[in-house]
């Protein structure tokens, strides 16, 4: 290609692009996470999902290969992880915005959050992984996310894939 030749599809794009995707030096600007807004209320959040074993979902729209891949992927080759052991859901629902917040700006494509059982539960139900999970559901930059297999922690760790 010789110097100084333009590119037609590069020019258009640049011209019809929007100011706000290019800070004063040309580089794309920090991306945004849109924090989700749940109820602390547990029975609400419940009324969002209350899958105590197995989860999976998946966004509409997104290819089934992609919840196919996390399910086989192993929680160890994940780097990006959130242990919410201990926290009230109240607690979960910042730290939890706050960590997607953070490896969605950091370009991080999977994440490992653990959440535990809820076997230490006065009344054994998981409210954490419960909250977890609808979070997962609200949250507009997620793709795909299951729980781990047994041996990777099961029902208590759920792998996420999120857009980077």
């Amino acid at each position: 290609m010789k110097k100084g030749k333009k590119i037609k599809e590069l020019d258009d794009w640049l011209k019809n692009a929007d100011s706000h995707v290019f800070d004063d030096k040309g580089k794309q600007k920090h991306k945004s996470f849109e924090n989700v807004n749940l109820d602390y209320d547990f029975d609400s959040i419940s009324l969002i999902d209350n899958t105590i074993e197995t989860f999976e979902f998946k966004k509409d729209g997104v290819q089934d290969y992609v919840l196919n891949k996390l399910r086989k992927m192993k929680v160890d080759d994940i780097s990006v992880g959130i242990d919410l052991h201990g926290e009230t859901v109240k607690s979960a629902i910042i730290q939890l915005n706050t960590f997607f917040s953070n490896a969605y700006a950091n370009n991080y494509t999977y994440l490992k959050i653990i959440c535990g059982k809820g076997t230490n539960s006065h009344d054994q139900i998981p409210r954490i992984k419960i909250t977890s999970q609808a979070f997962i559901k609200r949250c507009s930059i997620v793709y795909a996310a299951c729980t781990a297999h047994a041996k990777d922690g099961g029902d208590g760790v759920l792998k996420v894939k999120i857009k980077n």
